[in-house]
Formats: structure tokens, sequence, C-alpha cells
């Protein structure tokens, strides 16, 4: 065979293999179809490659690694803002990268324990969305989730969604609609569950969503220091157990509506469905939306016989926890003792 048909020959392989390679690519790079709206969610702090796999997961890309290569090709690697994104069926790669990387959203974090009026307030801020239209719009029934289904129909609640508007920080298209946004926090919901097998571990538990989230939503307000979730879960699960008033007062600012102002002895006496001074049990709905790690305390309590906790007063946001009254009044006073030495009484 002479040279000329050999290098024939290896510029037909060379053309053919450049050709197979281009499909290859363009077919790797190229979204699976799809005909519904898809959200993702990247986390604070993700990689290129962590974000590539949450994609893949949620079938808009096909090969995580050609997609590194083209984020880091086309100079958005370093781009990409974390938060949850909703990407229609229509949105190629090109598309999703610039959804992910331009301001063509309103990039909106929702704090975690923000109650769902707290939420409205913060969204007529970043949004076109007013107060009213997104209460509004969280009374309606029309959001099709099976977590959604067995809400007790209970008039002393405050608001049906209450607990159930999962905080983060969401890419809200400028246009969008309060039903939307509702619709974009409760699939975020509904993710979560998924991924730590709620309903099987409720059901081993033999409990309900509803108090689930509803115990997430008081250790969310109660505690400062993540870290004492647990434990704070645990307490109110004690309590729960042996039929005791979970005396929170948390809950009693949610019924009175005073977030922040301080309590008195006569607002503790009041009478609202939401005082856990005066009646037993959960209050008939949450108190806040509460975040991942409140909702994990309260699916997985730390396992302890305390029944009392009361704040130090230190400045560190941490708590006392006793298993007697006797314990808890001495580490009260010990409590109120530091709060005067700081204020120099």
């Amino acid at each position: 065979m002479s040279w000329q048909i050999r290098i024939l020959y290896t510029l037909i392989l060379f053309v053919a293999w450049s050709v197979l390679i281009y499909f290859y690519v363009d077919y790797s790079l190229s979204t699976p179809q799809r005909t519904v709206n898809v959200q993702v969610e990247i986390k604070p702090g993700a990689s290129t490659s962590e974000i590539g796999q949450v994609l893949k997961k949620q079938h808009l890309i096909r090969n995580e690694w050609l997609f590194r290569a083209y984020t880091w090709y086309t100079g958005k690697s370093k781009g990409l803002q974390a938060g949850v994104y909703e990407i229609p069926p229509d949105a190629d790669l090109d598309r999703i990268l610039e959804m992910v990387t331009s301001g063509s959203q309103n990039a909106v974090t929702i704090p975690e324990g923000y109650t769902l009026e707290q939420i409205a307030d913060h969204l007529e801020k970043k949004t076109n969305i007013s107060k009213e239209e997104f209460i509004q719009a969280a009374e309606k029934k029309e959001y099709d989730h099976d977590f959604l289904q067995d809400l007790p129909d209970d008039p002393a609640r405050r608001y049906r969604l209450e607990g159930y508007l999962f905080p983060s920080t969401y890419n809200i298209p400028k246009s969008a609609k309060a039903e939307k946004v509702i619709g974009m926090m409760l699939e975020q919901f509904e993710q979560k569950m998924e991924e730590y097998n709620v309903q099987t571990i409720l059901k081993q538990r033999n409990m309900s969503v509803d108090d689930w989230v509803n115990v997430a939503s008081i250790v969310e307000r109660e505690a400062r220091v993540k870290k004492e979730f647990p434990k704070i879960s645990g307490v109110i699960y004690n309590r729960l157990e042996i039929g005791q008033r979970l005396q929170v007062d948390a809950t009693v600012r949610y019924g009175l509506m005073k977030q922040k102002a301080p309590l008195t002895f006569e607002d503790l006496k009041k009478e609202t469905p939401y005082n856990t001074y005066r009646n037993k049990g959960l209050p008939p709905g949450a108190i806040s939306n509460p975040g991942e790690k409140a909702l994990l305390a309260a699916l997985k309590p730390e396992k302890h016989k305390y029944l009392y906790y009361v704040t130090k007063k230190d400045g560190s946001g941490e708590h006392y926890f006793a298993e007697t009254f006797d314990k808890h009044k001495e580490f009260n006073a010990k409590s109120k003792k530091t709060r005067a030495q700081q204020n120099g009484e």
C-alpha cells in the first residue's frame, strides 16, 4: 500500500472519529426532553462538579463531566449562583446556565423561622407580589402535594400553609405570581421529605406530617444555637409524652402576634389557641416555617430525660437543661444572676 493511500485512510479515520466525537459531545450537552418545569437547588458553596451531579439527577443534562468542561470553556464556571431555580421544559444548557448566572430573576432569600406574614412582607419588598396577594394565595387549596392532603381543617389555625413554605434562596421570575412562588417553596419542602425518607420514619413513629412540622416550627423559634435543636426537640417530645404543657414563649408570641416585644405575665394568661401555657399539646398549627436543621431535629430528636430549659443569658444563646423543676429553678436563678452581672446591677 502506497504512502498516499495510508495518509488518505488516516484522514478518513480522523474525520470519522471527529464526527462521532462531535455528535457524542453535542448529544451529551443537549438536555433530555421533558414536558414540565423542573426545580433544582444549588446549595451555597457547591462546586461545578456538585452542580453537574444535581442537574444530571434531575435529568437536565446527560454527562456531568462534559458539563464541567463546557462551563469552564464558556467561562461560566465561576459565575454559578446558589439558589432554587425553576427550569422550563424548553430550556437548553445555555439557557440553564444563563438562568443561574444572570440577573434575569429576583434572588430572594427567605430566612429560616420566618412566619407566613413575614415572608409576605419580605416578598412585597423584593418582588412585585403584594403582601395581601401572597397571603390570599397561601389560603388556596389548589396545591397538589400529597403531604397537604391530610392537613387538619381547624378554624383555630391561623394559616393553612404555615410551616410548609421551605426557607431558601429562590430565583423568582420577575413576572411570577404568588401562586408560583408558593409552588416553588412547597416543591422544595417535598424534595426535603423525599431526601430524608420522612414518610417512612413518621409512619414508624405513628406521627402525622403536620405534627412533625409543628414541632419543628417550635424548635426553630425556641433555639438560638443550631447544635441545641435536637435537644430542645427532645424536651418537647418528653413533655408531650407525659401530658405536660409545653409552656413555650414562642407559641404565645405567635398567638398574640408579638414576635419581638417582651412577654409579660399578663400575656401568658391570655386565651389564644396558641397559648401553650394554658392549653395542653401542640398548638393548632405551626408557628413558623422551619429550616432543614429544625425539621431534622423534629424528625430525630435527642433522647434524654430533660423537661425544662432556660437561656443562660451569657451571650452564647445556649440553654441550661434540667430533668426536675427544682433544678430548673436553680438554673433560672443562675441565669438571672448572669444577666444582672452583665447589666452591671
